[in-house]
């Protein structure tokens, strides 16, 4: 009970944050500016949020540790949970949502010129900044910093998700088109959380069949969605060596999204970016979304966020008492 109070407190405050900022930015006297500092802040808050996210990761010896008892196991997982929830979620984006690859809907020679106007978008170097930040911040906390400034990562990983949540919210605002993208994705947005669910437990149970872990535990390990400090505590009563499995692979789901979406963005799709975080596409990872795509993405990532979220402490259980 505890664990869902605190989630739905915490999809509050993200929720509360995003609509506050998109109030202020939708603001006439707001929109009329052309806030060039806007764009500058956000990337600086999202290295500042990602190198603390690094030095946190590196610092824990239970990570490293992971690395090479299980890390084969998790990254087959991880891979295999990330890849199928993103040929799902294509083929829904494609067939059944009928959007387009920058997320509208399908058609039209406006759309085609616009698309490749936002292509670009895509293609802004952001992935190398990601993946240095990624890697020095785990290589600082590991090498360098002490414990005792480790323990302040978390707040500071809090508020830089704070801040990013309202600049997002603010461009999203300021673009003045929040209320058409809702209306936009309708009721079908519910069906992207459900197939990125799908795919990612398919698709491990699929590997599952290969390992040693057996099909149950895999698919154990993937429910967790990325949300590496639930699922771990979730499954370690049933097995401790799958909670350290869940552990290893909700972790690097997370970091792999960070550095994949760029990529998924500029080659795949847009809508196709919130399926590679799970869980996370609602909070740390939402920014690396919207930043790698457009403001009209976050409903489909911050939706499955929220989502999966809600569904990791009912799922896991349910599977583990299979």
């Amino acid at each position: 009970m505890g664990t869902t109070a605190s989630t739905l407190l915490n999809l509050a405050v993200y929720i509360a944050l995003v609509a506050v900022g998109a109030l202020i930015g939708s603001r006439p006297a707001v929109r009329s500016r052309p806030l060039s500092w806007l764009g500058r802040l956000q990337f600086a808050a999202l290295m500042i949020l990602i190198i603390s996210l690094g030095v946190k990761l590196g610092a824990d010896d239970e990570v490293i540790s992971s690395l090479g008892e299980i890390g084969l196991a998790a990254l087959l997982i991880t891979v295999a949970a990330m890849a199928g929830s993103l040929l799902c979620l294509s083929l829904l984006r494609r067939f059944v949502l009928k959007l387009d690859r920058c997320g509208r809907p399908q058609g039209g020679a406006q759309e085609q010129g616009q698309e490749v106007q936002e292509g670009g978008k895509a293609d802004n170097g952001l992935t190398k900044w990601i993946v240095a930040a990624v890697i020095l911040g785990m290589l600082a906390g590991y090498f360098i910093i002490p414990d005792s400034v480790v323990a302040y990562c978390g707040s500071v990983i809090d508020f830089g998700l704070y801040l990013l949540l309202f600049l997002v919210g603010m461009d999203m605002g300021k673009q003045g088109t929040m209320l058409s993208d809702i209306k936009a994705a309708g009721f079908k947005v519910l069906l992207v959380p459900a197939t990125v669910a799908a795919g990612s437990l398919l698709a491990a149970a699929a590997v599952g069949l290969a390992l040693p872990l057996g099909v149950k535990d895999s698919v154990a390990a993937c429910a967790g969605f990325g949300w590496y400090s639930l699922a771990p505590t979730l499954l370690a009563p049933y097995s401790l060596s799958v909670s350290a499995v869940a552990f290893l692979s909700n972790v690097m789901r997370e970091v792999f999204s960070i550095i994949a979406i760029p990529f998924v963005a500029k080659y795949i799709g847009y809508v196709e970016c919130a399926s590679l975080p799970g869980a996370a596409a609602m909070d740390t990872v939402l920014p690396v979304v919207v930043g790698a795509t457009h403001e009209r993405v976050a409903i489909y990532s911050f939706t499955s966020g929220v989502i999966l979220s809600l569904a990791v402490p009912v799922l896991v259980p349910a599977i583990v008492a299979i």
